[in-house]
């Protein structure tokens, strides 16, 4: 276990004694192991009135250990995203059951909390709940781990965000002209495919040499490799139409493509909001990333190029996307058959109205 700011000094007899160092201040912690429930517990105290987000509670509760979890490794390794869902989280179960004691914690406690939550936000707090109570138990914080054998919660049939089909492409482009941040925004999320927590800082500087914009994904970690100014794969010549439209709307000399018009960097909620205003109902700023991810599968491209350009550090989920769009093509063909026969259609009606 790694704690910030902490020191040791041993007296004259061997004895090692543990401080918190922190913004000009040197608090005395006492003895070890750090490990123990009790030390963790004073040095949660100390971040907290030393200037941490940790307020002094009562030790071995289950907010103690909410803190001692936020100081520990388990909590620092996971992304900025992933940690801000669990900080949602962990201030609900400080909030609700900071005060009972950790030793009572059992089973049917969080069954009766998960039980209050929605199913998406439930299995939500359900990994956090497994995350703490497995730090609990190698902590010795607790004999157990309560939420061995509770199961995820069923979750409602359902598509998850609707992809944005060509109709609602066209009809945004016509609404909002070149030039308009909606869409700037619009054209940014279709091209690159990214989610908005990582289209709010995709910046000029992630272009390489290469004309390949690179970035990771602050959800998986996943690295994203988008074509930018580089020639296309052959699957994604019909593509280049899109990559204008997009270049056509970047301007010169921003620090990210969606900087406010004050030079800052945009938040993903602001990104998300302005999206969702600026276009019909049902559609959201995350469905164009389905839209992208579906075009690539029905243009011929692979699952591994599908992984590559939406970052995804699963294969299956980007098998998902080529398997629906092989059943697609059984029935009416691939984009490339369905431009022939359209061509094909034409020049026969065309035909037919001379012979009449």
């Amino acid at each position: 276990m790694t704690l910030k700011y902490l020191t040791s000094t041993k007296n004259s007899a061997g004895v090692t004694y543990f401080y918190l160092r922190r913004n000009g201040k040197k608090t005395p912690l006492g003895q070890g192991p750090i490990d123990s429930p009790e030390f963790l517990a004073r040095y949660a105290e100390a971040m907290g009135a030393t200037g941490g987000a940790v307020k002094s509670v009562k030790e071995n509760s289950l907010a103690a250990l909410c803190n001692a979890f936020r100081a520990g490794t388990t909590y620092k390794t996971k992304s900025k995203g992933y940690r801000a869902v669990l900080d949602r989280n962990l201030a609900a179960i400080t909030e609700a059951y900071g005060e009972a004691p950790i030793a009572g914690l059992k089973p049917h406690h969080i069954r009766a909390d998960l039980n209050k939550l929605d199913p998406h936000p439930a299995n939500a707090r359900l990994k956090t709940w497994r995350l703490l109570c497995t730090f609990a138990n190698d902590s010795n914080w607790s004999p157990i781990n309560a939420t061995d054998g509770i199961k995820r919660g069923a979750l409602p049939k359902s598509d998850g965000h609707t992809p944005w089909s060509s109709q609602d492409i066209a009809d945004f482009r016509a609404r909002w002209n070149i030039g308009s941040v909606q869409r700037l925004a619009m054209e940014l999320l279709f091209w690159t495919g990214a989610r908005t927590v990582d289209a709010v800082r995709l910046s000029p500087s992630m272009v390489g040499a290469d004309g390949v914009l690179t970035f990771t994904q602050s959800k998986t970690g996943g690295k994203a490799y988008v074509p930018w100014t580089c020639h296309l794969p052959a699957w994604a010549s019909g593509f280049e139409a899109d990559r204008q439209h997009l270049l056509s709307c970047l301007q010169a000399g921003t620090f990210t493509y969606l900087e406010t018009s004050s030079g800052k960097v945009r938040s993903e909620a602001g990104l998300s909001n302005l999206i969702s205003a600026a276009t019909r109902p049902g559609i959201s700023a995350h469905g164009l990333r389905k839209s992208r991810l579906t075009a690539i599968a029905e243009a011929g491209g692979s699952a591994s190029a599908i992984m590559s350009w939406g970052g995804h550090k699963s294969l299956k989920e980007a098998e998902d996307y080529v398997s629906t769009a092989n059943r697609k093509a059984l029935l009416i063909g691939t984009e490339q058959k369905q431009k022939s026969a359209n061509k094909s259609d034409k020049s026969a009606n065309k035909h037919s109205k001379k012979l009449k």
